[in-house]
């Protein structure tokens, strides 16, 4: 039996080689268990002769631990996939893999490419399970110039699940009845506006039906159908909590909701062009809670929930801000940093460095000196070869603030490591903190809030190799903290010492005062609509060696590989059975904006709309497809539940649904208060301001006095826009090059414009007459703009882009 099975395998293999690309997954895809396959392998011998780099984590007798050999598992990867003609094996690697929860593995990493006329034309990676044979990995990144994505994609979602299935029938058969598809993805999906498309396709371990989300399957399908990544990731030493009777779903519901905290938040829409207006937004901490009692549980042992402190550390500024009016030198920099931090006895200065950056939103321009000591073990200059103890401190030039200070101790082999004794209390240290907080950085310690992990709260095992106390310091401006601004202390245990310093307080121009806000418990309950609440295991990492200080030196020393357990004695804690938050939108992610109640896009303050848009008048219009795919990226505009597609479409609507198609759907265009708009009758406060200017910015609008907003839109106008979203305006210069069968070419006022739509089929004639000043109503102009995107997908050359 296990002989003919080898044979039609090999049989199949001939006639993938034959099909040339790789464009379906059914050209991928091999048929037998791939347990089998291994089998097979390790019973002959390979053949094929290719030069391997071992990188064991080790020594050499990695190579002589691995089950599956290097020649086996190059034809391992060949029988699990095909490779195409014109790749090569590049390398060939024996690597120490630790799973992130404990287990280690011997893994095989292969590499291939295509290189054509020194240019590199597409790159295949694999990894193989060095003691079972098993493909763990896969990605091929293709950049062959010749291939053109089509639009829409040849694959649907629906076409991308079949083929991920498939693959995961071949590969992962003995997990099949333990895997549950994941349909977080497909629940947030909304159609692609280019053919260039990735669909992620994920599939979770369940433990007798419960979720266990650190293990699974992902596969990624692109546009064309072809399976361009996978990866396995199965821990089979995990334990799982047993004889454990969860609360209900309503019951966690509300332990959600009695214990969650809601903070004030500023978030700067960094990609929004020009002023960047912060959003006052409240952020839900996430957390999960334990499945039986209904309490916050962090999996790494520290508390789920940070600080309840809110208390700024004084109520008035102890002085004003520095003024940026300085200039100063080296030295003066220097003994900014020693006049506060104690640096190493004999330490001497290695480097000082100026540098300058203008910020091209604001165009202030920032300088600081970066300064780096150096002191040896004896201190001789012979030893300067061999650094010891090292010191790096940034220091802003203009106004004489230190930007951050470190040392790094020596390094100590595992075998002189010591318990830390140490003689500086929390309190001790918290306190020190503080005053060198009052010292640096007086003008904002009516807005430094104090977050430390409590001394009780720290697991036994990681105090005693605790070296440092961290302090924290958020900053929170009239009760709302700044973005992700803060100040971190750390205090030497034993010597009380600085250990460490940084400060990353921004100039960022914070309004004083919060603005009127929405209530908590409305804001509760918008956070919580985004949220399902999902009952799974959760691997309990609180006294897991592999996370200990311990384990990280002992790896630093060559003690003990990557991933393999420091002492077998030292079992791991069973994945305990918790009640997690998962987030619905996956796929845009948002903030709520405090004081409108509106979910916004945190990049770039744009509004959003979180749920798939709905209009009650579509279902079974001709142009259904097309409206919804417009209403899918918010590019038309709904209101009282209906969007009209037989309206016609005004000048605003229309400029705002292409420069959202040509943006790939993101509606996040922002400018700021120095933009002066392009034309009289657009204003900054208009809603269609951003779309405007893009479009002036692309070069689809020339500034006028007028724009017409609210106009309506003619056919020739729209023409107009997309020849020139094509990049095809230049052309309609030549009048000989075109057809002039268009039988009321006279009322054109550019020929090639409406030569070039008709000729690629995105807008028609209508008894050979082209009708440019008939309006365009918004289904038309959905479907008009569909069409733009297949043609766009056909004649526009695709950017080659050499991998690296």
């Amino acid at each position: 039996m296990i002989i003919s099975m080898t044979i039609r395998r090999k049989i199949r293999l001939k006639m993938l080689k034959k099909a040339g690309t790789v464009a379906l997954a059914s050209a991928i895809l091999l048929t037998g268990a791939p347990q089998v396959w291994a089998d097979e392998v390790a019973a002959t011998s390979a053949s094929a002769s290719v030069s391997a780099s071992v990188l064991p984590g080790k020594g050499s007798e990695n190579v002589a631990d691995a089950k599956i050999s290097k020649d086996q598992a190059l034809e391992l990867a060949k029988k699990y996939v095909y490779i195409p003609e014109g790749y090569v094996l590049n390398s060939i690697n024996l690597n120490s893999y630790g799973y992130p929860y404990g287990q280690s593995s011997l893994s095989w990493s292969l590499n291939f490419s295509k290189k054509v006329k020194e240019q590199f034309y597409g790159n295949i990676s694999m990894t193989i399970n060095a003691n079972n044979g098993r493909l763990t990995s896969y990605y091929i990144n293709e950049n062959d110039p010749e291939f053109k994505p089509t639009y829409p994609p040849k694959t649907d979602f629906k076409g991308a699940k079949q083929i991920a299935a498939a693959w995961l029938d071949k590969m992962n058969p003995q997990e099949q009845n333990q895997l549950q598809y994941n349909d977080r993805n497909e629940k947030s999906f909304r159609t692609p506006l280019d053919g260039n498309y990735q669909y992620s396709i994920r599939y979770d371990r369940t433990v007798d039906g419960v979720l266990y989300p650190q293990n699974g399957v992902s596969i990624n399908v692109n546009g064309a159908g072809q399976i361009i990544s996978y990866n396995y990731n199965w821990d089979d030493s995990a334990t799982f909590e047993k004889n454990v009777k969860p609360m209900t779903l309503e019951q966690a519901a509300q332990a959600f909701r009695d214990k969650v905290k809601v903070s004030l938040n500023y978030e700067i829409p960094y990609q929004a062009k020009g002023d960047k207006k912060p959003i006052v937004s409240y952020r839900m901490d996430s957390f999960m809670l334990d499945a039986a009692t209904g309490e916050p549980w962090n999996p790494g042992g520290v508390p789920a929930q940070g600080s309840d402190n809110t208390q700024p550390l004084t109520d008035k500024p102890l002085a004003a801000k520095p003024e940026a009016t300085l200039n100063l030198t080296k030295e003066e920099a220097i003994a900014k940093v020693t006049s506060t931090f104690k640096l190493p006895d004999n330490a001497k200065l290695q480097d000082a460095s100026y540098n300058e950056y203008t910020n091209p939103d604001t165009g202030e321009t920032s300088s600081s000196w970066n300064l780096s000591w150096v002191k040896t073990a004896g201190g001789s200059a012979a030893d300067l070869k061999m650094p010891s103890y090292n010191a790096w401190a940034t220091v802003d030039s203009k106004t004489g603030e230190v930007k951050n200070f470190y040392m790094n101790p020596p390094y100590m082999p595992q075998s002189e490591m010591k318990d830390v004794e140490a003689k500086v209390s929390q309190d001790e240290a918290k306190a020190q903190a503080v005053e060198l907080i009052k010292n640096l950085l007086p003008a904002y310690t009516d807005q430094l809030v104090l977050d430390v992990t409590a001394e009780k709260d720290i697991q036994p095992a990681q105090l005693k190799k605790m070296k440092n106390w961290d302090i924290s310091f958020n900053r929170v401006i009239d009760g709302v903290n700044a973005s992700s601004e803060s100040v971190h202390v750390s205090i030497d245990r034993e010597t009380g010492e600085i250990a460490n310093y940084s400060n990353s307080i921004s100039t960022f121009k914070y309004p004083q005062q919060k603005p009127q806000i929405i209530s908590l418990d409305k804001a509760k309950e918008l956070l919580f609509s985004q949220y399902d609440i999902q009952l799974n295991y959760e691997q309990d990492m609180s006294n897991n060696p592999m996370y200990s200080e311990k384990y990280k030196l002992m790896v630093a020393a060559g003690e003990i590989r990557p991933g393999e357990e420091p002492n077998a004695s030292e079992e791991k804690k069973p994945a305990k059975l918790i009640y997690s938050l998962v987030n619905k939108n996956v796929l845009q992610p948002a903030v709520l904006d405090a004081e409108t109640g509106t979910w916004k896009n945190a990049s770039t303050g744009e509004t959003v709309i979180l749920e798939q848009v709905k209009a009650d008048d579509i279902e079974g219009h001709w142009a259904q497809t097309e409206l919804q795919l417009m209403l899918d990226y918010q590019a038309l505009d709904v209101k009282d539940g209906k969007v009209n597609p037989n309206e016609s479409i005004t000048r605003g609507e229309m400029i705002k649904m292409l420069v959202i198609a040509m943006n790939g759907g993101n509606v996040g265009i922002q400018y700021g208060a120095e933009r002066a708009g392009s034309f009289a009758d657009v204003s900054s406060s208009s809603k269609y301001f951003a779309y405007v200017e893009n479009a002036v910015d692309r070069g689809l609008l020339s500034p006028g006095s007028d724009f017409r907003p609210e106009a309506k839109m003619n056919r020739e106008e729209m023409a107009e826009l997309i020849v020139k979203a094509l990049g095809l305006k230049g052309l309609t210069k030549y009048d000989s090059v075109f057809n002039g069968n268009i039988a009321d070419k006279a009322k054109l006022k550019n020929l090639g414009e409406a030569a070039i739509v008709v000729g690629l089929d995105i807008m028609s004639l209508t008894n050979g007459s082209f009708n440019p000043e008939q309006e365009v109503t918004k289904a038309q102009a959905a479907t008009a703009f569909f069409r733009y995107l297949q043609k766009r997908a056909e004649i526009q050359d695709r950017q080659y882009r050499p991998y690296y």
